[in-house]
């Protein structure tokens, strides 16, 4: 700007025009000029800027389109026979109580050491006892009745003995005097004797005859006494039998080996034969109640095949007891079924009796314990993980980073796996990983 002010000065001087009109003339074109090339020169500016810009950017060059690869987990199946295990759960049940009540009235006098609530008592194992004096006195009675008895019956055996000897003698005098009446008659016949000789002759064999009558009716009446004798004296036993008895019920044992509960005695109490004292929970006798649901019993039903009796009874379980963090594991045996079925479950009760619990064990009726039942054998299946199954009914194997559909027989759940059975070669890779785009033929990757 200034060097066009400086020539516009010296032309105007060089032309004679007078400085101050060639000032004011001047500055009009200068403002004019630079009115023009000012807007000129920023569009070239900007139109130059433009050029570099578009003539340095870096060009795009774009990546050749490539399969997409899915990352996914694979699984090796594996053919096996499995027999899963049915897990429900149950309760322990007293499967024998014995309600020990005194066998005679009387007052207590003694009770046992283990006689507590809870307590752990073995057979034969004494409880209580009740007064036995009153029950002494009765069988010292009996006893001396039948030694009265055995008494009278060898008093009255030896009469018999005595009588039998008489009157085998007086049927020796009837032979006698009956032959003498033989001789008498013969001779009468003679006239050797007289009338009166045969006479008194047929008077003592008569006499003879009457006497060993006589004898044997009191033989029989001491056989009949003796009779009676023996019947008597064989009541007189049986009570002292039953003397004895009620003398050794004054002592309670225990009957089984079990746990004491309820218990209600004390010494001096007086109870009666309808007096409750406690209850025994037989400890071989404990078993559990569970219950299958339907399928579970149809499949267990149809696999044991009972011969004539019922099903499923005499098949092995595990019971396991837990208790914090330590476990208890009992074997069991199935005994029977209940009694009715469960109207809104459709389940079967079952009833299963523990294998020798032991006396010690901690285990008691009410316990809520787990209960593994053996089911059905499942034989050349494929256990693979429940994720490994799509639509329910087929499996993707991969094949050369490849997937292939395979269609499977889904048998049954276990866990968190299934069993099925399928037509791929053991050790085939299964995808375990599921997505909305999987598909036969999708490239994937395994890991």
């Amino acid at each position: 700007m200034a060097t066009l002010v400086y020539y516009s000065t010296h032309f105007r001087y060089s032309c004679g025009v007078p400085e101050d009109r060639m000032l004011g003339k001047g500055s009009r074109n200068v403002k004019k000029f630079a009115r023009v090339i000012v807007p000129v020169l920023v569009i070239a500016v900007a139109v130059s800027a433009f050029v570099y810009l578009q003539a340095t950017r870096p060009l795009a060059t774009p990546n050749p389109v490539s399969e997409k690869a899915w990352p996914v987990s694979v699984f090796e199946a594996r053919m096996t026979d499995e027999r899963p295990v049915i897990q429900e759960f149950g309760t322990v049940v007293a499967g024998s109580v014995v309600e020990l009540r005194p066998l005679v009235a009387g007052r207590i006098v003694q009770l046992g050491k283990n006689f507590v609530e809870g307590a752990t008592v073995r057979r034969g194992e004494t409880l209580v006892v009740v007064d036995p004096f009153d029950y002494e006195i009765e069988v010292a009675d009996k006893e001396a009745a039948v030694a009265s008895s055995m008494a009278q019956l060898k008093e009255i055996r030896s009469d018999l003995r005595a009588q039998r000897q008489l009157l085998e003698i007086a049927l020796e005098q009837v032979e006698l005097r009956r032959t003498d009446l033989e001789r008498k008659r013969k001779l009468r016949t003679g006239d050797t004797v007289s009338r009166k000789v045969q006479d008194d002759a047929q008077i003592a064999y008569n006499e003879a005859r009457q006497a060993a009558e006589g004898h044997q009716q009191t033989c029989d009446r001491l056989v009949a006494r003796t009779e009676q004798m023996n019947a008597s004296l064989a009541r007189h036993r049986a009570a002292l039998k039953l003397a004895r008895r009620h003398l050794g019920d004054t002592r309670l044992a225990a009957p089984e080996d079990g746990y004491l509960a309820d218990v209600v005695a004390a010494v001096g109490q007086r109870v009666g034969g309808n007096d409750r004292l406690a209850r025994l929970i037989v400890a071989h006798r404990l078993e559990v109640l569970f219950q299958l649901s339907r399928r579970d019993f149809g499949r267990l039903a149809g696999s044991t095949q009972p011969q004539g009796g019922q099903p499923l009874v005499g098949s092995p379980v595990s019971v396991t007891w837990r208790i914090g963090q330590q476990s208890f594991r009992y074997d069991a045996v199935i005994e029977r079924l209940g009694a009715e079925i469960d109207a809104g479950s459709g389940g079967v009760s079952i009833h299963a009796r523990i294998l020798e619990p032991g006396l010690q064990s901690p285990l008691r009726p009410g316990a809520f314990i787990e209960v593994g039942v053996p089911g059905k054998l499942y034989r050349n299946v494929f256990r693979l993980p429940e994720a490994a199954i799509h639509d329910d009914s087929t499996v993707y194997a991969v094949n050369e980073d490849r997937l292939t559909a395979h269609p499977v027989q889904v048998l049954r759940k276990v866990a968190k796996d299934v069993l099925v059975h399928a037509g791929f070669p053991p050790g085939t890779k299964v995808v375990v990983t599921q997505f909305p785009e999987i598909g036969p033929g999708l490239k994937v990757k395994a890991r």
